[in-house]
């Protein structure tokens, strides 16, 4: 087990390698204040709480990411993302749709640095690592995490497989029983910027398992580079994360995986929540905009309903403004029988106790003018409609005139006239 002493002034970083395979990641805390930084193995939920207050750097098989140049002029980066999958399109055997492109620096008209893997991929890394709690600051291929050394070529063997940093940010992988070929056409290809040196980095569980490769087959014939070979000590992600310099590496999380501010992080937590908080009010101001239509419609319905009324009471009305004051005022007026003579709730106030109740006895028409009052009803007979007519002309001392009576189904519709005697 490999222990480091840390620096504690230096920012807590939780260094995180996910595997090629398996479930199981490896992880190392730094800057913590403790003293001593331990790597330990084991699943992603072990991890629960332990990036709280850390920056948080992923290393992610190198396998899965290509190291790449475009020649593009200089641009903005808006217009990079457009320009630089057309200029690699040759290099790529995917379609560029499906591929993450991220940048990194250059200076003048230098090739632009550029990192390549898969949008499945990214996404998978990053709902893993969510899933889990944790919220990366930096996700970068371990190619960028191995030792750089001026005029040299580091390369780490582990698993059947090399990846080779040829520069800040360039390399390559192959598998082992290709590699010495690749490695071969790569020192040929450098031409004048071959490497003085090749190191060779071999980890294995088995630490006297000797390194799977024969270095005299690693050069091409009379090239003037040396190969040395050391074993990876204590473990491959101590290794990477004493050589990480995160100013000189190309984060992953760009474009549309851009971690932020903390202000990002919380949006993409309550992202879903918010949405449909806005749809859900999008809902009620649907409904309640419904409402308001309805129930203007109502008013409308009523106000043509009161002028209806209003017209039946006051035939001679004319002006059907504030229709509310004027029919008080109407009111209170066929209401005054000192000076007008009988009026209208007087008179009206007399019959009311007469009218029949029943479900056959309804009241459907109600006129008043010049001190007479009209009414026409609907009753269980013409026995009935006579017994009102005596009774109001008997008991209540009223002048009452059958204007007309039919008869329908049983139910006749009289039509009476009263009046005070005089």
């Amino acid at each position: 087990m490999y222990r480091q002493t840390a620096s504690p002034d230096r920012v807590p970083r939780l260094f995180i390698r996910l595997h090629p395979e398996g479930s199981e990641v490896s992880w190392l805390r730094m800057g913590s204040g403790s003293g001593e930084s331990i790597t330990r193995t084991g699943p992603l939920s072990a991890l629960a709480g332990e990036s709280a207050g850390c920056r948080v750097i992923v290393f992610v098989p190198g396998s899965d990411v290509l190291l790449l140049k475009a020649d593009v002029p200089p641009m903005s980066r808006q217009r990079m993302s457009t320009a630089v999958p057309f200029s690699l399109e040759d290099q790529l055997a995917g379609d560029v749709e499906l591929l993450h492109f991220a940048f990194g620096a250059r200076s003048g008209r230098e090739p632009l640095p550029v990192l390549v893997t898969d949008r499945a991929r990214m996404t998978a890394w990053l709902s893993r690592l969510e899933e889990a709690g944790i919220h990366p600051d930096v996700l970068v291929p371990e190619i960028l995490g191995l030792p750089l050394s001026p005029d040299a070529w580091t390369v780490l063997v582990e698993a059947g497989m090399a990846q080779v940093r040829t520069g800040p940010l360039s390399g390559f992988f192959a598998d082992l029983p290709n590699f010495p070929t690749v490695l071969r056409a790569a020192l040929v290809e450098a031409g004048e910027h071959t490497p003085a040196q090749v190191q060779l980095l071999h980890y294995t569980e088995n630490r006297q398992q000797p390194i799977p490769i024969r270095v005299e087959e690693l050069l091409p014939p009379g090239m003037d580079c040396r190969v040395t070979s050391a074993s990876c000590e204590p473990d491959v992600l101590s290794v990477l994360s004493s050589h990480f310099r995160e100013q000189d590496v190309i984060n992953l999380l760009q474009g549309p995986y851009a971690r932020g501010s903390d202000m990002g992080r919380a949006w993409r937590t309550w992202r879903i929540p918010a949405l449909l908080a806005v749809v859900w009010f999008g809902l009620w101001i649907g409904i309640l905009v419904m409402d308001v239509m309805a129930l203007s419609e109502q008013n409308r319905s009523l106000r043509s309903r009161t002028e209806e009324v209003y017209r039946q009471t006051f035939p001679d009305a004319r002006k059907m403004n504030d229709l509310r004051v004027r029919m008080e005022r109407a009111l209170r007026e066929s209401g005054n029988t000192n000076e007008t003579g009988t009026g209208f709730l007087t008179l009206l106030g007399e019959v009311g106790p007469y009218l029949p109740t029943g479900p056959n006895a309804r009241l459907t028409g109600l006129d008043f003018h010049s001190g007479e009052l009209k009414m026409r009803l609907e009753m269980a007979g013409l026995q009935a409609l006579d017994q009102l007519k005596e009774r109001l002309t008997r008991e209540a001392n009223l002048t009452v005139e059958v204007l007309s009576a039919t008869t329908r189904e049983g139910v006749v519709t009289g039509h009476l006239r009263i009046a005070e005697k005089r």
